[in-house]
């Protein structure tokens, strides 16, 4: 199943609510959860590339010349980071959803976890 944003959402993932053990979130709102967190990792993953990225060019140079306190450059990676992400990013976070759909959903019946797919024949052509 593929979300508004071309994300695959998982399908039955529910995530416990602070403050209680037992509560949880319904299935549209976890989904909405896993999708946001994944986002905002990536976000945070690409503000430490930018970060790096940018602190790569030679002293005295680069896009904040004189900014002795990287404040402008910090906001500029955050900023920046925020932007990425929201516009589809680098795939990080569709392949989180992804990976936590595939480990949110039960079991499939009627195969044992350790089984493995049966090797294809191959047919000899005389």
């Amino acid at each position: 199943m593929t979300g508004p944003e071309g994300i695959s959402s998982p399908s039955a993932a529910l995530l416990p609510l602070p403050g209680r053990a037992d509560a949880k979130l319904p299935p549209k709102a976890a989904e909405a959860k896993v999708r946001e967190m994944a986002k905002e990792f990536e976000a945070t993953l690409l503000s430490m590339l930018l970060k790096e990225m940018r602190q790569s060019f030679e002293e005295g140079g680069g896009f904040f010349p004189g900014d002795s306190g990287d404040v402008q450059g910090g906001l500029f990676d955050m900023f920046m980071s925020k932007h990425l992400a929201d516009a589809g990013g680098v795939g990080l976070a569709a392949a989180l959803v992804r990976q936590m759909a595939q480990s949110a959903a039960p079991p499939k019946t009627g195969t044992a976890p350790d089984a493995r797919p049966a090797a294809p024949t191959v047919r000899r052509v005389a």
